[in-house]
């Protein structure tokens, strides 16, 4: 029988030598760069607010004054607890006087035992007392400091609630403070993938066309069970961007991985269609995914149908 008319003129094919085909398999996952400490800095005492040195968009450094509270109420309770540690020193002189006194009388018998007891007594009051003053003492001091608020890190002012003449709280928030000169990447992954990740050794952070390399630091041991999916943080290995930066984490699965628009099925069976003598050929390839790049072991010069192969 004489062959149809496709089978006699053949059919036009495109071929590309396998080398020229191959690329590295990179996943993707998004990620934003987060500033390793974004505070709400607190009033720990209540005073008024008497002057503020900085303001939103501010660079501060750490240490640096940002807020001053009213602290006449608490200079006022250090001067009483300092005069009440002078008073206690001074009763714990006379009663260790009177005790020395009350000893040497009591070895010539001129003073009963309870008498020189007594004297004992009140010493050990009074040293209790200067204790109890110092500790008062100490936490006057610590309550002055804190009517100047300070910047914890150096950061950036990225909010101010705190107005010059309003009263505050212990506890109320009065300006945030975002850090600067430590950011993280943080990235959610498919916990499919996670493995993945601990085993790339190509790690990098692209975000508008530009590409910083990172390192994976924690990976999060719990799925999230909605997404199946887990969180990640990387540090950068050089510059970071700048923090609220949002792009795409990228590690690399495989070199020389045949993209997965060049894999066919024939019969059930994912491959590659290949040149040979003028002769299309079907090479099945192990292990291959829909959709996915594959891997491929056979020769770079090996001629792979580019156009054509749908025939």
């Amino acid at each position: 029988l004489p062959l149809p008319l496709w089978a006699q003129e053949g059919t036009p094919v495109r071929a590309q030598s396998l080398n020229e085909l191959l690329v590295n398999f990179d996943r993707r996952a998004p990620a934003e760069v987060k500033s390793l400490n974004d505070a709400n800095i607190a009033a720990e005492v209540s005073a008024k607010v008497i002057e503020i040195h900085a303001d939103v968009g501010q660079s501060v450094k750490a240490g640096e004054l940002l807020i001053e509270l009213d602290p006449v109420d608490y200079q006022l309770n250090l001067k009483q607890a300092q005069a009440n540690l002078a008073s206690s020193q001074a009763r714990l002189s006379q009663a260790q006087a009177k005790l020395k006194r009350s000893r040497s009388l009591g070895d010539k018998q001129y003073i009963s035992a309870d008498e020189l007891l007594e004297r004992e007594t009140d010493v050990m009051v009074f040293e209790a007392q200067i204790q109890a003053n110092e500790v008062a003492v100490s936490v006057a001091k610590r309550n002055l400091e804190k009517c100047n608020v300070k910047a914890p890190f150096d950061g950036v002012i990225g909010n101010r609630m705190a107005q010059v003449g309003n009263f505050v709280r212990n506890g109320e928030v009065l300006i945030a403070v975002t850090q600067v000169d430590r950011f993280e990447l943080d990235a959610t992954i498919p916990d499919s993938q996670s493995s993945e990740i601990l085993n790339s050794g190509v790690l990098n952070f692209e975000s508008r066309g530009q590409s910083w390399p990172v390192e994976l630091l924690r990976l999060s041991p719990v799925i999230n069970s909605q997404g199946r999916t887990r969180r990640a943080r990387f540090s950068f290995v050089d510059d970071a961007p700048p923090g609220g930066r949002s792009g795409e984490v990228t590690w690399r699965v495989g070199s020389g991985w045949l993209p997965a628009n060049f894999v066919s099925r024939r019969d059930g069976a994912l491959g590659v269609f290949l040149l040979e003598a003028g002769t299309a050929r079907f090479q099945p390839l192990r292990g291959a995914q829909e959709g996915s790049p594959a891997r491929v072991d056979l020769p770079g010069s090996t001629q792979v149908i580019t156009l054509g192969r749908e025939r």
